[in-house]
């Protein structure tokens, strides 16, 4: 059966919120970020059990309390018990998706030895972003494609803000739209050519700005936003 690796996802992440685990994908590089009582775990997919998905999941230990690699139920079945002994060894959780069935079943073969949790510069900057993210549409597995970052999201909060007032000062947006703290830095960047200053420390939105928040992409974010008292 033909299938794409971000295929896996939407399974493997309705396994895990079965669980109780808030997930999200790509976060930080991440294919999957799970958070759960504070605590931090990754997972990392591939269509075969490979060294590339090993030295991924390795790296990703140094952010994560537990992390999973997840292959296809068929590529486990060929080659089981060398896939097992590696993931011991290497404190590697294991599940498969059966992509080879409509049921798209996930099993946990192994699960990790699991610290109380990180606190590792890399481990705050992936709580950060998946902390910072009220959507988790981003679909885990799809290298190359543009993805709703914390800080995209926050922009566009921002844009809805100033679309409503205007023009204004950071203080006003924070205070008055609840627009997140950091919506000085976010203006005086400007990343996405968005915004444009008007006055001494006063924003408003420029061209650009005006036609993102017509982009379809963006539609559910902005609709969202603009329903915020």
């Amino acid at each position: 059966m033909d299938f794409k690796e971000s295929d896996m996802y939407a399974p493997i992440k309705a396994f895990f919120e079965g669980l109780g685990y808030e997930v999200k994908g790509e976060v930080r590089g991440m294919d999957a970020a799970l958070l759960k009582d504070g605590i931090l775990s990754a997972v990392e997919m591939k269509k075969s059990f490979n060294m590339s998905l090993i030295y991924q999941a390795l790296r990703r230990q140094g952010a994560a309390s537990a992390v999973f690699v997840a292959i296809p139920r068929a590529v486990f079945m060929r080659k089981r018990g060398p896939i097992l002994h590696i993931c011991e060894r290497l404190n590697l959780g294991l599940i498969t998706v059966a992509m080879d069935s409509p049921m798209r079943l996930v099993e946990a073969h192994i699960l990790p030895n699991m610290p109380k949790g990180r606190n590792t510069k890399a481990s705050r900057a992936v709580l950060a972003e998946f902390n910072g993210r009220n959507f988790g549409d981003n679909i885990g597995g799809t290298g190359g494609v543009k993805l709703i970052t914390a800080h995209k999201e926050r922009s566009l909060q921002i844009a809805c803000a100033l679309e409503r007032a205007q023009n204004a000062a950071p203080a006003a947006l924070v205070r008055d739209f609840v627009c997140h703290e950091s919506a000085g830095q976010i203006l005086r960047i400007n990343t996405y050519g968005w915004f444009e200053k008007v006055d001494r420390g006063i924003y408003a939105l420029s061209e650009a700005g005006r036609d993102a928040l017509k982009n379809p992409a963006f539609a559910h974010i902005v609709d969202f936003y603009k329903s915020q008292k």
